[in-house]
């Protein structure tokens, strides 16, 4: 099978063929997010850039998914995982695990029995579930909407330009539409614009495929074991022609279609933490209740920080474990003073994990199945996610799969589905066109519908719930069921479903409880629909004497696995008559016409006749002229006669040829139809249809944001964002007060003669006393200052301290601006002599007027001068260097704009003068034309070196002109 040669990021670069379309631009910068459960991933498309992974404020590829609320500001990444052992219950890891889930669901339960300190609850008002922090609460879709915000931080900060919106963001195997919704609110709240939800498999799938084109199809197998969850997928790739355009050459294209899925959403490298966890935890309990020796038995599980130490070790254990047989184990005071000292070997770990190493291949049996194959027609497997590094895994993977397939790892195991993402964004968004990778996926859960006549309560009732109508008990009750999404189907599809009815419609659209592969604890209901219109357009219609309307619903199933019903329409045939005109053949006229046409035919018969009888009294005559020749001329004759006998024959033949063309030319002409216009009455069909009224509602313990969910979120967002920017606020005036402190304490010490000439020993004590009190005040009074009082503070610090520092900057340094603008004036008296015969364009009351504005800069410098050495040096300066420049604005102006003056045209009485010269001479002869020529050309070309070197100085005095 072909493999990939070349993986790296670059290479992937290569494939990126961005180009702007015209006219349908969408995006700039695109954003792949594999949001993980532990750590997020972020991946890059933009123009003329290539395909990357995003590093953090901390220069990692990969991001902590956690959040701490410590004062009322927060922290993510490295930062809040940083602090995470000292403050467990501030901390909230893994927010994803719990968008769209109630609280008694598997995949959330399992966050309390792994020990995690902050774990969901239900609230009824949200219809979901929420985590309490610091005493105030947050909805899931908060938490990871902060940490989507972060994604757009941490890209920002990579250098991306502009306000980062459009994302594709990837989403388990397993993954329903409750959790999907709640992941798109998450990201709306963000601000993100999502332009699709992929499979995370499918996204490693897509990004294994990129430059992959089989000329037979391989069949693989996806082995994804991350942090919290195990998922399976085979899938298949193959190649196929593809036209660019209509007319365009096939290119052969590499393509991938999803077969089977399936998963275990509890076995990850979080499993073999808690393990792990659990075998310390029991080995602490020992010592420390040995230690008190008091007879009763206490479980340090119940105390946050302690096991937050204990998770952290675990995984630090799992990870050296991989690689080595053995690892001494310490945590100094890990809780009531006592230490934990412990040895683990990669023995004891297998021992403690191997039912979880036994869950680890039961997947792998169910996706083949689901996609009809056995491990003989896999041609290779690929492992992705960090729990497979565990080597025990890998030993188990080896014994499942036999010798015949090989554990692949062409591809980065963690960074490949945030890097396919981005691409599948680059595939989706109109800003960029990309290689061509054909991707199909498929959806594990099949989708049903269920149809009901729509309560009469529910017309006018909130969101259809209401008592249905009392039936009599000889009505039958109308309803309909379909399956419109099978198991295992492909997504991105639509599916019409039609039925004869006149009564509102009540649809529902669940999941199929019965199936085999839909998540345990799943609510089955997806959304609600009440369909309004039907009613009124069956009477409209039986009003008219119609039949019953047929109703039409549509339904997608989109490529981020969402299921919608997106029209619905009611139509019936109606058969009408209409009254139009048709030509029929009108047989009293065509009777006529043909008499007309039998008595024209008579009359040309006879004259035919007639003329007939002429030609052969012509003929007779003839014939008795000829007998009256002479004798002596029927010699001739006779020797005529046989060129004529053949001239004759000749024209014979072309007389029965031209004949024959006649006759074929004489066909007998149709005979014209005499029409007649008529009106009749014809019947025709036609179809009336009506576009139906559709509202949307849920039901169910889980719900997606309403409106007012949104708003309250946005509002809390909107407001812990200001927070986090007076806090960032704070802390720079923070550090810029103390700073200043140093500052001050410093120049006073180092700089004291130049300070001493511009100040009083007041106010350099006065100035020294500020700075200790201050100094004071910022560890004292000002730790829980305001970012207004820290602003008060400072300025009240720096204002003297800048006059002094600014009054003995300003003692040398107007000086040299005295000294570089008395330079600058002796340079344009200068240029002025020099313009008297360089620029003869330049009158002399122009070169006065230049030499005057001069003066008056030098008296202005000279009465500063002299109001500067007479004034207090410890008081504001009379004047500054910076206000020294500006005097020569006007002059400066006024010299740019003379030196620009073009010379004067030489005069044209030169020119003729050397024409005539020309001219006399050319009378010579050749030999002495081109001696002339030659010794003229060399008499003119002085004069042209003369020439440039004139235009060679004008420049630079121009150049001159402009620098002063």
């Amino acid at each position: 099978m072909k493999m990939f040669q070349n993986n790296s990021i670059f290479h992937l670069a290569m494939l990126l063929a961005v180009a702007i379309l015209p006219g349908s631009i969408v995006a700039k910068t695109i954003l792949g997010v594999d949001l993980g459960s532990l750590y997020m991933k972020v991946a890059l498309v933009q123009r003329n850039s290539p395909l990357e992974i995003v590093t953090n404020l901390h220069s990692k590829r990969k991001t902590e998914q956690i959040v701490l609320f410590d004062q009322g500001t927060r922290f993510y990444g490295s930062d809040a995982s940083s602090l995470f052992a000292r403050k467990p219950t501030k901390s909230p890891q893994a927010m994803s695990v719990a968008l769209g889930r109630t609280d008694d669901h598997p995949a959330t339960k399992v966050l309390a029995e792994r020990h995690y300190p902050i774990v969901p609850s239900y609230n009824e008002t949200r219809s979901g579930v929420c985590l309490t922090i610091d005493g105030e609460t947050f909805t899931p879709e908060e938490l990871v909407a902060m940490v989507l915000t972060h994604a757009k931080d941490i890209t920002s900060a990579f250098g991306v330009k502009g306000d980062v919106k459009d994302c594709v963001l990837t989403v388990p195997s397993f993954s329903t539409q409750h959790e999907r919704r709640a992941l798109l609110d998450a990201a709306k709240l963000a601000g993100l614009n999502v332009l699709a939800l992929i499979d995370e498999n499918t996204a490693a799938g897509l990004h294994y495929g990129i430059d992959l084109i089989e000329e037979e199809p391989q069949n693989m197998l996806f082995y994804n074991m991350g942090a919290s969850s195990l998922q399976v997928s085979v899938m298949q790739f193959y190649s196929y022609e593809r036209k660019e355009t209509k007319y365009g050459k096939g290119k052969k294209v590499g393509a991938f279609q999803v077969l089977g899925k399936a998963w275990d959403s509890s076995v990850g490298g979080s499993a073999f933490d808690a393990r792990i966890v659990d075998y310390m935890a029991d080995e602490f309990n020992e010592i420390w209740n040995k230690k008190r020796n008091d007879g009763e038995a206490k479980d340090v599980r119940i105390f946050p920080r302690p096991m937050a130490k204990l998770r952290i070790q675990a995984n630090k254990v799992k990870h050296v474990l991989s690689a080595n047989n053995d690892f001494p184990v310490f945590i100094d005071s890990l809780h009531d003073n006592t230490n934990y000292h412990s040895h683990m070997s990669r023995a004891t770990f297998e021992e403690i994990c191997h039912d979880l190493l036994e869950r680890s291949t039961a997947p792998i049996e169910e996706a083949l199945k689901a996609a009809n194959m056995t491990l003989s027609d896999i041609h290779g497997v690929e492992l992705i996610g960090g729990g497979m590094r565990v080597p025990m895994v890998q030993e188990g993977l080896k014994d499942s799969l036999g010798d015949g397939l090989d554990l692949g790892m062409h591809i980065n195991s963690d960074e490949s589905m945030a890097l396919g993402a981005a691409f599948h964004g680059a595939n989706v968004s109109t800003a960029f066109k990309v290689r061509h990778v054909g991707m199909t996926d498929i959806n594990p859960f099949p989708v049903i519908v269920n149809l009901e006549n729509l309560p009469e309560s529910s017309k006018t009732g909130l969101f259809g719930l209401g008592k249905k109508k009392d039936n009599d008990d000889d009505d039958e009750v109308w309803s309909k069921h379909a399956t419109i999404f099978k198991e295992n189907g492909k997504i991105g599809v639509k599916k019409t479903i039609a039925f004869t009815h006149d009564s509102d419609v009540a649809c529902a659209v669940d999941y199929d409880e019965e199936s085999y592969f839909l998540p345990e604890g799943t609510p089955s209901a997806i959304e609600r629909y009440n369909i309004t219109g039907v009613a009124a357009f069956a009477k409209e219609m039986a009003d008219k004497g119609l039949a019953k309307p047929k109703v039409s619903l549509q339904f997608e199933l989109s490529t981020s696995g969402l299921v919608h019903l997106v029209k619905a329409e009611a139509s019936v045939e109606e058969t009408y008559t209409v009254e139009e005109e048709e030509e029929v053949d009108d047989e009293e006229a065509q009777a006529e016409e043909d008499a007309k046409e039998e008595k024209a035919k008579a009359e040309e018969d006879a004259k035919e006749e007639e003329a007939k009888t002429e030609e052969v009294k012509d003929d007779a005559a003839e014939e008795e002229t000829k007998e009256e020749v002479k004798d002596d001329a029927a010699e001739e004759e006779t020797k005529e006669e046989v060129k004529d006998d053949a001239a004759e024959e000749e024209t014979k033949g072309d007389s029965t040829e031209e004949k024959a063309e006649e006759k074929k030319e004489e066909k007998p002409k149709k005979k014209k139809k005499m029409t007649k216009t008529i009106k009749v009455q014809k019947e025709k069909k036609r179809m009336l249809v009506r576009k139906l009224t559709v509202g949307s509602y849920h039901v169910g313990p889980i719900q997606p944001y309403n409106e007012f969910t949104m708003e309250e979120s946005v509002a809390k967002m909107a407001d812990l964002a200001k927070k986090d920017k007076d806090r960032m606020m704070l802390e720079e005036i923070k550090n810029t007060h103390e700073s200043y402190i140093y500052l001050i304490k410093n120049k006073l010490i180092d700089f004291e003669k130049e300070i001493a000439a511009v100040s009083t020993q007041e106010q350099r004590d006065a100035l020294s006393k500020s700075a200790e009190e201050h100094e004071e005040w910022m560890y004292d009074e000002g730790y829980d200052a305001d970012l207004e009082t820290y602003t008060k503070k400072y300025n009240e610090l720096s204002a003297p301290g800048e006059k002094m520092f600014s009054r003995m900057k300003e003692v040398g340094a107007r000086d040299e601006a005295v000294t570089e603008m008395n330079k600058k004036l002796e340079k344009v008296a200068a240029l002025m002599k020099k313009w008297e015969t360089t620029m003869p364009q330049v009158t002399e009351e122009e070169r006065a007027d230049i030499i005057s504005k001069a003066d008056d800069v030098k008296k202005w410098i000279a009465e500063k001068v002299e109001a500067q050495a007479a004034a207090d040096p410890s008081t504001d300066p009379v004047f500054t260097s910076s206000e020294v420049p500006l005097q020569t604005t006007e002059l400066q102006a006024a010299i740019s704009k003379l030196s620009r003056r073009p010379k004067p045209a030489p005069k044209k009485e030169e020119k003729e003068e050397k024409k005539n010269e020309t001219d006399t001479e050319s009378g010579e002869s050749g030999t002495e034309e081109k001696e002339d020529d030659s010794s003229e050309e060399s008499k003119e070309e002085p004069k042209e070196e003369e020439k440039e070197e004139e235009e060679d100085a004008a420049p630079s005095e121009d150049k001159e002109g402009e620098e002063l």
